[in-house]
C-alpha cells in the first residue's frame, strides 16, 4: 500500500518523477488509480547553515534578522523585542504585543511581525495575525515561521485553500525533508476534497463507465454455463423473463446502458418464472450498479440475489469484489471462504481471490489461486488475464524467467489478445528495456487500436526514456480520444502537465477526471491530487525563490 503523502507525490511529479499506469494486469477494475513507477528524484543540496548569535539563541521566538546600522536604535528595537519574548514566554500576550510594537517603530525587521504575529493568534484575532505575517514575508520571502504562522490564522478563520498553500510553501522551503511539516497539508487536502465531493456527489449523474473497465470486469468471469446462457435457453415466456431475455441479448451485444434499462423494467414486472432466475436478475444489476459507481445499491441487490439463491458462487465472489472495492478486506476473504465452503473447484473463485492477495501484497498466496484458477477451468473457459496476472505476480517474487516464461506462453495461447503485450510491456519498461516495451506497446496498438491502456503506457515510455514531454503528451490526448470515459487517461495526462509545469492545463484535465469518475472514492482522490496541483501552481507563480531553492 501506498503511504506517500499526496502533495510529497505530486511535487516528485513536477521534479521529475512520473506516476505510471502500474503493472496491474487484470485487476484494472479493482484500482481506481494507477501505481506509482520507481523513478529516482534529484535530491536538494544541504546548504551549511549560519549559525545564530549567542543573543538570537536565548531570546528570539523567531530567527534573528541582522543588525546593519543605527545601533543605538536597533539596540532598543531588540530590547524591546527581548521584554515582548519574556511576556510571550509568561502568556502575557497583550502585553508582549505592545512590546513588539514599540520595537517595529523603532526598526523595521521580519522577526519583529512574525513574533507579534504569534501573540495576536494567541488571543483569537486571527486576520490581525494575518496581516503581521503578510509584512514579514515581504520583508523575508524565505521566512518559514511567517509562512506557518499565517497558515494556521487562515486555518482558524476557515480559509483553508489559503492555509493550505502556505503550507505548501513551508514545505518546499524545507525541501519536503520535514515530516510534521508535510502532515498538515496532507490534513488539509483531505478536508478540502471531502468537502468539494460531498458537493460534486449531490448532483453527479451517474453513467456506465469506460468500455476498457466494463470489459475488465465482465472478462473476469468465465464460468459455464454463465448466467446469460441459461437464461437465454429459457423456454419460459412470462414478462419479466422475456425482458430478461432481451437484458442479456443487450449484454451479449456489449450494449451496456440498454441491458441496465431492460433488467430495471423485469424486476419492476416481479413476474418470473423461478426464483433461481429472479436471483440472476438482481445478479445482473448488481453487476451494472458496481461498474456505475453505486456500491451500496449493488451490495442490496446481491442481498437480495442471494436471499433467493444463497449458494450461487458467483454472487458470492461478487459480493467479495465490492467489499474489496470499499476497502473491507476481512469481509472480503470471508466471502471467498463462503464461496470455497460452496465449492472447492470454481475458477472465478480462485481468481478474484488471487486478485485480492496480488492487491494486498501476497504475491505467493496469488499465484498459488492463480494455479488453482487454470487447474480447474474448462475447456472453453480459459481467460487471458489469469495467465497475465500469473505471470506479472512471478514478476513481483523475482521469477523473471518463469514470469517470461507464462507471457510467452499467454501469447501462443491468446494470439489476438492485445493484453498480453501490454501488460508485458509494461514489464519490460519496469526493467527498463525500453526498445522491446516500445515494440510490445505497439503491438497492442496494431491489435486493439481502440483500447487506451498502450497508449498511456508509451506516454510514460516516451517521457521516461526520451525525455520526450511532446510526444508523451500527443499519446495521453490520444488515448483520451479512444476511450473518453477512460479516467486513467485524464489523470495520467494532468500528471504529465505537471511534470511540464503547465498547471493551469493540468487543473483543468483534472475537472475533466471529476466528471467521469465512477465512485465517491475515486472522485475524492481525484480533487486531492487537483488541490494538491493548485497549491504547487501557487508555489511556483508567487514564490520562484522557493522553486530554485528545491530543484538545486
Amino acid at each position: 500500500m501506498n503511504t506517500e503523502s499526496t502533495l510529497n507525490r505530486h511535487w516528485k511529479i513536477i521534479l521529475g518523477a512520473i506516476v505510471v499506469s502500474g503493472i496491474a494486469g487484470g485487476a484494472l477494475y479493482y484500482l481506481s488509480k494507477p501505481s506509482p513507477a520507481k523513478v529516482e528524484t534529484p535530491k536538494p543540496k544541504k546548504k551549511n547553515k549560519k549559525k545564530k548569535s549567542d543573543a538570537s539563541k536565548s531570546k528570539d521566538l523567531g530567527e534573528q534578522q541582522p543588525i546593519e546600522s543605527n545601533k543605538d536604535v536597533k539596540v532598543l528595537a531588540q530590547e524591546a523585542k527581548a521584554a515582548g519574548n519574556k511576556l510571550y514566554a509568561a502568556k502575557k500576550f497583550n502585553e508582549a504585543i505592545e512590546q513588539y510594537t514599540k520595537a517595529i517603530a523603532l526598526h523595521t525587521d521580519a522577526v519583529f511581525y512574525c513574533n507579534r504575529a504569534a501573540s495576536y493568534s494567541n488571543i483569537q484575532e486571527y486576520q490581525l495575525a494575518i496581516n503581521d505575517c503578510n509584512e514579514a514575508i515581504k520583508l523575508d520571502k524565505a521566512y518559514i515561521k511567517a509562512f506557518h504562522r499565517r497558515a494556521l490564522a487562515f486555518e482558524k478563520l476557515g480559509n483553508l485553500k489559503d492555509a493550505l498553500n502556505d503550507y505548501t510553501v513551508v514545505c518546499v522551503l524545507e525541501s519536503f525533508q520535514n515530516q510534521n511539516s508535510m502532515a498538515a497539508p496532507d490534513r488539509l487536502l483531505k478536508v478540502i476534497s471531502t468537502q468539494r465531493t460531498e458537493e460534486i456527489m449531490k448532483s453527479k449523474v451517474t453513467t456506465m463507465p469506460s468500455q476498457t473497465f466494463i470489459s475488465a470486469y465482465m472478462d473476469s468471469f468465465r464460468a459455464t454455463p454463465s448466467d446469460a446462457q441459461i437464461v437465454l435457453d429459457l423456454e419460459s415466456e412470462t414478462e419479466s423473463d422475456l425482458l430478461l431475455k432481451k437484458t442479456f441479448t443487450a449484454y451479449t451485444k456489449r450494449e451496456w446502458q440498454t441491458s441496465f434499462d431492460l433488467v430495471n423494467l423485469a424486476i419492476k414486472e416481479d413476474k418470473f418464472s423461478d426464483k433461481l432466475i429472479k436471483a440472476k436478475a438482481y445478479n445482473y444489476r448488481a453487476t451494472l450498479h458496481f461498474l456505475m459507481g453505486l456500491v451500496n445499491e449493488a451490495v442490496e441487490d446481491l442481498e437480495k440475489s442471494l436471499e433467493l439463491d444463497p449458494k450461487n458462487v458467483n454472487s458470492i465472489i461478487k459480493r467479495a469484489t465490492l467489499y474489496m472495492e470499499r476497502g473491507e478486506v476481512e469481509k472480503t476473504i470471508q466471502q471467498f471462504e463462503k464461496a470455497e465452503s460452496v465449492t472447492k473447484e470454481h475458477p472465478d473463485l480462485f481468481y478474484h481471490r488471487g486478485q485480492v492477495r496480488f492487491l494486498t501484497g501476497d504475491f505467493e498466496g496469488a499465484v498459488q489461486d492463480y494455479s488453482n484458477s487454470l487447474k480447474y477451468e474448462k475447456e472453453n473457459e480459459s481467460s487471458v488475464y489469469v495467465h497475465i496476472q500469473m505471470g506479472v505476480a512471478k514478476y513481483k517474487l523475482g521469477d523473471l524467467v518463469g514470469s517470461d516464461a507464462k507471457f510467452k506462453e499467454a501469447k501462443k495461447l491468446f494470439p489476438k489478445s492485445a493484453e498480453v503485450w501490454n501488460y508485458h510491456g509494461e514489464i519490460l519498461m519496469d526493467k527498463q528495456n525500453f526498445a522491446d516495451a516500445e515494440k510490445s506497446f505497439l503491438k497492442a496498438i496494431e491489435m486493439d487500436p481502440k483500447s487506451p491502456l498502450p497508449y498511456i503506457n508509451m506516454a510514460i515510455l516516451l517521457l521516461q526514456w526520451k525525455n520526450d514531454g511532446d510526444g508523451s503528451e500527443a499519446q495521453c490526448k490520444k488515448a483520451i480520444e479512444v476511450d473518453p470515459l477512460c479516467d486513467i487517461a485524464y489523470t495520467q495526462l494532468a500528471q504529465l502537465l505537471c511534470h511540464q509545469n503547465k498547471m493551469d492545463e493540468a487543473l483543468r484535465v483534472y475537472n475533466d477526471a471529476i466528471k467521469i469518475a465512477r465512485t465517491e472514492a475515486e472522485v475524492m482522490n481525484i480533487i486531492s491530487c487537483q488541490e494538491a496541483a493548485a497549491a504547487q501552481a501557487h508555489v511556483m507563480k508567487n514564490f520562484p525563490e522557493a522553486m530554485a531553492k528545491l530543484r538545486q
